[in-house]
């Protein structure tokens, strides 16, 4: 095998196939590239873990065709480090690498040996936009849960219904969930989950990608590939039965506030620095006739801090509601919006908290848990009123919210019954009633923790 390439050529598909390089391979062989030349000028680099396949092209002037495993990271390493026009030479199992200023040799391992690309039996074929499946991705990924031993959480669901679409996550306390339509319509509903991992590294792909771009997805049972233009990226699909989140979604809501994120992000962070490092609760009062959200947090050791933002608010009642949630769910679900303004939609304050965007490429929301607070937040006007004086020790304590034990309780389910019917709840109240009267008989972890000291 011989061939000339351009430094920038060759640095940019062996850094794309390098993504499916895991830093400890279970085989030597796994810690290679595989690099093809052909006789039509085409130069592919491959890499993979088993679970992830990433397979890229680009041309060349090539001599003579053949293919060379070498070691990903030093081949990586060596090619970013030179510039202008490269010759690759490859005799045997080694690989001479000449460049305008010197040479160097890479012995690698045998390329017969490198795992062959997996393929699917009678794939179903679904074209997406590049940029449509990146926002998708952006809008869901962080929800994943990184506990594997909840292994079907790891991963974003994808379900596809006549012509419509949705990406969906979570890790039992928070939701995302992105919803879109399709060019083409299925009669049978297709429904799968991706690995978060996988699609992390897709992501990476997608983003160098240009925007009119399609993705070509091939979903077979145990496998899908992504086809963009020069690359595919190959990964195993996730076992198991994901929950069924859109059942505890409310379809309708008492209340509705808009706001500008960026001024709302930035009050969040301005109160998170005093906020009690294990709970990071922030209580929210939504004050409808003065139009802002008064913000309070509370550290029993460092102090305490108020803030505010306008909002703008849309409901029939006429009393205010306060909400506590925690402050970096919060921050992560508006660092995952590019809106310039967004909705906040709520209906108890025991209940599921929605965040969308004003506008955007997709349908997108974020469904936060509320934490429960024992004694609600005072309604105060303005900020100034309310000081550490007025707030009395068990204002500020909070019980571990029934709410999260609703979503746990329907990711339980799933796991333990696979034959549940495929029917949705349209109505979240029904779940909340029950796993409330499911944790009545149970004592908060304070409350356990009381009990502790005063035994001891």
């Amino acid at each position: 095998m011989k061939l000339n390439i351009e430094q920038s050529k060759l640095a940019e598909i062996l850094e794309t196939a390098y993504l499916a390089i895991s830093p400890k391979p279970t085989d030597p062989i796994l810690g290679n590239i595989l690099l093809i030349a052909n006789e039509d000028g085409m130069v592919s680099a491959t890499g993979t873990n088993l679970n992830l396949t990433i397979h890229t092209t680009t041309t060349a002037n090539v001599e003579t065709s053949g293919q060379v495993a070498l070691p990903a990271k030093l081949l990586t390493d060596t090619i970013n480090n030179v510039r202008g026009e490269i010759t690759l030479e490859v005799e045997n199992q080694a690989c001479i690498i000449t460049h305008n200023s010197g040479k160097c040799r890479l012995i690698g391992g045998k390329p017969d040996e490198f795992p062959t690309l997996p393929k699917g039996e009678n794939p179903i074929e679904v074209n997406l936009s590049a940029k449509k499946l990146q926002a998708a991705l952006e809008g869901t990924l962080y929800c994943t849960n990184g506990d594997e031993t909840k292994l079907v959480l790891t991963g974003v669901n994808f379900k596809i219904d006549t012509n419509k679409w949705q990406a969906a996550s979570t890790n039992g306390h928070k939701l995302a969930l992105v919803t879109g339509t399709l060019d083409s319509e299925y009669s049978d509903p297709i429904d799968f989950t991706v690995p978060g991992k996988s699609l992390g590294e897709l992501n990476k792909i997608l983003s160098q990608s240009a925007d009119t771009s399609v993705c070509n997805i091939l979903l077979s049972n145990k496998t899908i590939e992504f086809s963009l233009p020069n690359t595919k990226v190959i990964s195993r699909l996730l076992e198991g039965e994901y929950p069924k989140i859109n059942s505890l979604i409310p379809r309708t809501f008492e209340y509705e506030f808009t706001l500008e994120r960026k001024g709302f992000e930035s009050a969040l962070k301005r109160v998170s620095y005093l906020a009690e490092r294990k709970q990071k609760v922030v209580k929210i009062l939504w004050e409808l006739e003065a139009t802002q959200a008064t913000l309070y947090t509370e550290a029993t050791d460092i102090g305490d801090a108020v803030d505010s933002v306008l909002m703008k608010p849309a409901t029939s009642h006429s009393e205010n509601i306060s909400i506590g949630l925690n402050i970096d769910y919060l921050l992560e679900g508006l660092k995952h919006i590019s809106t310039d303004e967004i909705v906040v939609r709520c209906n108890k304050p025991t209940q599921p908290v929605i965040i969308c965007p004003m506008g955007g490429l997709l349908n997108q929301l974020y469904l936060v848990m509320p934490v429960e607070i024992k004694q609600g937040f005072e309604n105060k006007s303005t900020p100034s009123k309310t000081t550490t004086a007025e707030k009395t020790p068990e204002a500020l304590e909070t019980t571990e919210t029934t709410v999260v034990a609703e979503l746990e309780e329907a990711i339980n389910n799933t796991q333990t019954s696979q034959t549940e019917s495929n029917g949705e709840t349209s109505e979240v109240e029904t779940s909340t009633a029950e796993a409330k009267a499911s944790n009545k008989s149970k004592p908060s972890s304070r409350t356990r923790a009381k009990k502790e000291a005063a035994s001891v």
